[in-house]
């Protein structure tokens, strides 16, 4: 008689009350295979503990944590276990960035709540998960910052991804999920948004998509942003993976353009992507956001191979050049799209892509060049040597190398 394998188990550590209330967050666990639970009074006894046991998750209290706290979270405890969870009971921004920060990629209000805490623990065990054989390709464009271009990017992008392989499915997704600008640079007048796929999370299939989807150039399909504020609610952690699974699963290459803030949404959808397009410019205050979200994605695991460094808008009158750009990022740069204000504002103003008004401009070109690269396999990416020119050194100090 053959007997059925037993699930994988998993173990716990809990630093003081983080997981409170324990019969809300012990059912969760032990329904996703965390089956032994271990407890510790403080920071400093989670570190001792991982130092000769290993577990499978930690779970900490932040919303006291002090700077030496969060300190040895990021040196002691994140380099000796795969999953963190981080609980607060007032969580801001500032919180939360000083969490990533220190190496915890999830964050839970406290008391915990049933579906919140699942949807965590859920999104870290997925990071462990092979990616599926056969899905649709998801391009995330993002930038710390706004001001960079990063919606045009995502427009061309897609584009020139559909007009070099007309024969595959692609779909532009405006993740600015409330105000985004998809629609302005394509002069659309959907009848559907994201607001209303939201609403129907839990029916999505192909026709539903399709159905809500506004046709766009060269045969994409734009999923626009809504004018609803309330939409900002409905599309969280747990909506956003299932309308990314559905999108990959019905298009062959999902282009996505994100907010400028890490939110949940943000956060999920750059934890799905295939490629990142880290969209930055050649100047003091772009490529500072870039450096410090580059930390960022290196707290949250992402492989080097995952994000593209974009320079937009390049001219030669920049005081700032490519080679200190790598020197401040410690990244080769993988793409380098000319200023070209002109074209782009006559294209925003006929609602086309630059790609459609100057089809023989250098920026299309640059579009059409790196969209080719963005549906191959993955190339490896080196690290920028931090050598290079004496006057460094004061774009070192400048940019604070090191340091987010």
């Amino acid at each position: 008689m053959t007997t059925a394998p037993s699930p994988e188990l998993r173990t716990v550590l809990v630093v003081g009350n983080a997981d409170q209330p324990e019969t809300t967050s012990g059912a969760v666990l032990l329904s996703r295979g965390f089956t032994a639970v271990e407890r510790v009074e403080t920071l400093a006894d989670a570190a001792a503990r991982l130092g000769t046991t290993k577990f499978d998750l930690v779970i900490l209290p932040i919303g006291s944590a002090t700077t030496e706290e969060l300190s040895l979270i990021e040196h002691d405890i994140r380099s000796s276990v795969p999953f963190i969870i981080g609980t607060a009971a007032n969580a801001t921004q500032e919180l939360i960035l000083g969490a990533l920060r220190a190496g915890i990629p999830e964050f839970v209000p406290a008391p915990v709540q049933s579906e919140e805490f699942d949807v965590a623990v859920r999104r870290l065990l997925r990071r462990m998960e092979p990616a599926p054989r056969t899905r649709g390709t998801l391009i995330a464009v993002y930038s710390g910052k706004g001001g960079l271009g990063t919606t045009t990017m995502a427009v061309n992008l897609a584009t020139a991804i559909a007009r070099q392989q007309p024969a595959v499915r692609v779909a532009l997704v405006d993740f600015v999920v409330v105000g985004g600008d998809v629609r302005v640079l394509l002069d659309l007048k959907p009848a559907y948004d994201i607001g209303d796929l939201a609403m129907k999370v839990d029916r999505i299939d192909g026709e539903l998509l399709s159905s809500l989807m506004t046709p766009g150039p060269a045969g994409i399909h734009v999923l626009a942003s809504s004018d609803r504020p309330e939409v900002q609610d409905l599309i969280e952690s747990s909506a956003t993976g299932t309308i990314l699974g559905q999108l990959r699963a019905h298009f062959d290459v999902v282009v996505l353009d994100l907010e400028h803030y890490l939110s949940e949404r943000t956060i999920g959808a750059l934890d799905a992507a295939d490629r990142i397009v880290l969209v930055t410019q050649l100047s003091v205050p772009a490529l500072r956001s870039t450096q410090r979200t580059l930390e960022l994605f290196n707290r949250l695991g992402y492989p080097p191979t995952k994000v593209q460094v974009v320079v937009n808008r390049s001219n030669a009158e920049s005081p700032l050049t490519i080679g200190d750009a790598e020197t401040v990022l410690g990244r080769r740069i993988h793409a380098k799209l000319p200023n070209d204000f002109g074209a782009c504002a006559e294209a925003t103003t006929k609602g086309i892509p630059v790609l459609v008004h100057e089809p023989g401009s250098s920026l299309s070109s640059g579009f059409v060049q790196l969209a080719s690269t963005l549906t191959n396999p993955p190339a490896s990416i080196d690290v920028a040597s931090n050598g290079g020119n004496g006057g460094d050194s004061r774009k070192r100090r400048l940019f604070r190398l090191g340091r987010v």
